[in-house]
C-alpha cells in the first residue's frame, strides 16, 4: 500500500507534529511519502520523520499564483504512484490534477474550516467528535472519527505530588489570544493576586505568535512580571520532559477542534482545566477526567484554579488524576490513531 501525505507548509503546529508521528507509525504498514508544497519547513521537525519515507519539496512560495510548482507536484505525485493522498489543507486537493483528485481523502484538524471543497473529497476524516458535529451542522456531510494521538511512551509522569511553596501553571499553545484565549488565564491571575492576595501561583507560556508582544504588555500593565513568563517555543522534548514539573494546565480557547496538550497533560498526570468547549471537553469526557470552566469567563476560570489550588492534595482528587490517566493511555495513543488510518485506507482500497 502506498500513501502520500500531502500538506501545504511544515511548521510547529499541532497538525504537523501530530503527522510526523502517523507517518512514522504508518511505514510499519505502507510506504509512504511526504509531499511538502510550499517553502516553509521546520527542518528540525522535519528530521525526526522516519528515513523510510520519501520526503518531497516542492518550494513554492506561499500565495504564489505561479502554476510551475503545482505542475512539479503533481510530476512528483507521479513518480510516487500512490494509492491513496492523505490531505491536511482543506483545498489542498485544488493542486492537484483530476486523476489524482480521485484518490484524495482529508484529514480535517478543527472546526470552523471553510467546507468549500469538502464534496470533492473521496473520504472525510475529522480529529474529535466536536470537527465531525461542526461539519454534519454547516455542510451536511459526516466524516470518519480517528481521534489524534501521542506518544504516550515518550511523556514523563509526574511522581511528586507534595505541596510546594510555588504552584506552577501552564499553558502551551499559539499566541494567539482571539482564539486560544491567554489573555483570560492573565486576568484569572490578577485576580487571584488582587481579590485573593495569592501570590505563588506563576503561569508559564510556551508557544509563540502574533499576540505575544500584546500579551507581554498587559502582563506589564499589571505588574506580573514576577508570575507570569513567556518561555517562548519549546519543542516536544523539551514539553515531554518538564510536563510533570506543573501543578496544573490549562486550556482557556474560545474554541478548539481538539487540544492535544489537554491529552499530553493527562499523560504526565497533570490535573487539566478546560474551557467548555466541545473539543476539549470530548477529551475530558465532561469533566470525568478533567475540570472546566465557562468558555471566555475569567471569574470562573479563577474559581476552578482557586478550586484545584486548594483541593489538589485530597484523595479524590488524585484519583481522578489516576483515572485520568489510563484513560488517556488506552484512548489517545499514537499507535491507535496511525492503525485506524491504515484500517480506513484499507476500506476505501
Amino acid at each position: 500500500m502506498k500513501i502520500a501525505h500531502l500538506i501545504f507548509s511544515f511548521t510547529t503546529g499541532g497538525s504537523e507534529t501530530m503527522l510526523v508521528d502517523i507517518i512514522n507509525e504508518q511505514t510499519q504498514n505502507a510506504s509512504i511519502g511526504l509531499f511538502i508544497i510550499n517553502n516553509v519547513i521546520n527542518e528540525k521537525l522535519l528530521s525526526k520523520v522516519n528515513k523510510d519515507v520519501q520526503i518531497s519539496r516542492v518550494e513554492r512560495k506561499p500565495g504564489s499564483r505561479n502554476i510551475i510548482p503545482l505542475l512539479r507536484l503533481n510530476v512528483m505525485l507521479y513518480k510516487f504512484q500512490p494509492e491513496l493522498i492523505h490531505c491536511h489543507n482543506e483545498d489542498a486537493i485544488r493542486a492537484l490534477f483530476p486523476s489524482f483528485r480521485r484518490k484524495a481523502i482529508l484529514t480535517i484538524h478543527d472546526i470552523g474550516i471553510p467546507t468549500n471543497d469538502y464534496n470533492c473529497y473521496r473520504q472525510l476524516f475529522a480529529i474529535s467528535q466536536s470537527v465531525e458535529n461542526d461539519v454534519e451542522k454547516r455542510c451536511g456531510l459526516k466524516p470518519v472519527i480517528v481521534y489524534n494521538g501521542v506518544q504516550v511512551d515518550t511523556i514523563r509522569v509526574k511522581t511528586q505530588f507534595n505541596k510546594t511553596d510555588i504552584f506552577k501553571i501552564v499553558l502551551i499553545s499559539r499566541l494567539v489570544h482571539q482564539k486560544k484565549g491567554q489573555d483570560l488565564a492573565i486576568e484569572a491571575i490578577k485576580i487571584l493576586r488582587d481579590k485573593y492576595q495569592i501570590k505563588n501561583i506563576h503561569l508559564d507560556f510556551i508557544g509563540e505568535g502574533v499576540s505575544e508582544d500584546y500579551l507581554e504588555t498587559l502582563v506589564k500593565s499589571y505588574g506580573l512580571e514576577n508570575q507570569i513568563k513567556f518561555l517562548g517555543l519549546r519543542d516536544r522534548e523539551y514539553i515531554y520532559s518538564h510536563l510533570r514539573e506543573y501543578d496544573l494546565l490549562i486550556q482557556p480557547s474560545l474554541y478548539e477542534g481538539f487540544g492535544l496538550t489537554v491529552v499530553e497533560g493527562m499523560i504526565a498526570k497533570v490535573p487539566v482545566l478546560v474551557s467548555n468547549t466541545d473539543g476539549p471537553m470530548n477529551i475530558i469526557d465532561s469533566e470525568q477526567y478533567g475540570y472546566s470552566f465557562t468558555v471566555n469567563d475569567s471569574s470562573d476560570l479563577t474559581n476552578k484554579i482557586l478550586f484545584i489550588y486548594n483541593n489538589n492534595q485530597n484523595e479524590m482528587f488524585h484519583n481522578k488524576l489516576e483515572k485520568s490517566y489510563q484513560y488517556a493511555l488506552n484512548k489517545f495513543d499514537i499507535r491507535n490513531t496511525a492503525n485506524n488510518y491504515i484500517n480506513e485506507y484499507l476500506k476505501l482500497l
